[in-house]
């Protein structure tokens, strides 16, 4: 087709039919380079610009730990773990009994179940049988780990029924160390 035979169709058109090809070509013209082109590099940008804002903010948590870490800390003591004395057998006992009434928990019974002889330390097992709810066992076992440090915890079971609900009984086997004389 030559432009001669291009303008001749044009001009046979109404000018509705006229106006309707304007439309349809500056249609095509602008939004199909708009939907083509340029809708999808604006959702791109979108994204990378969420993706940098997302790094931003987890490079500021990263610096806002790395300076609480590098903040000087206190120096904990070394704490000395100090054998009690195998006399003092009463007195380890004595205590774990004020721990149990701090905590609120009631005694059934404590007893050595045996005693080895060491080197140069006394190696003592004992059994505690307790009634005891749940966060009085807790707070009982948290102040033994925090002021008994060789009272070594080897088993517990905790057994319950509807006689001791909400109560239950709790047996520990443990394991507690004394300084030969």
């Amino acid at each position: 087709m030559d432009i001669k035979t291009i303008k001749r169709k044009i001009e046979a058109l109404s000018p509705r039919e006229r106006v309707i090809s304007v439309v349809a070509l500056i249609a095509v013209v602008v939004i199909v380079p708009h939907t083509l082109l340029y809708s999808p590099s604006s959702m791109k940008v979108k994204a990378k610009q969420q993706m940098l804002q997302n790094l931003k903010k987890e490079i500021e948590i990263i610096n806002s730990t790395l300076v609480l870490q590098r903040a000087p800390q206190k120096e904990v003591p070394v704490e000395l773990i100090v054998l009690p004395e195998t006399e003092d057998l009463a007195g380890m006992l004595a205590a774990i009994s004020r721990e149990a009434s701090m905590a609120r928990v009631d005694f059934i019974s404590i007893a050595p179940e045996s005693v080895d002889y060491k080197n140069n330390f006394v190696e003592m097992k004992v059994k505690i049988e307790l009634r005891v709810r749940y966060r009085q066992l807790y707070d009982f076992l948290d102040n033994l780990r925090l002021r008994h440090k060789m009272f070594l915890i080897q088993d517990l079971k905790f057994e319950t029924n509807d006689a001791l609900y909400p109560s239950g009984i709790a047996l520990i086997k443990a394991v507690t160390y004394l300084k030969k004389k």
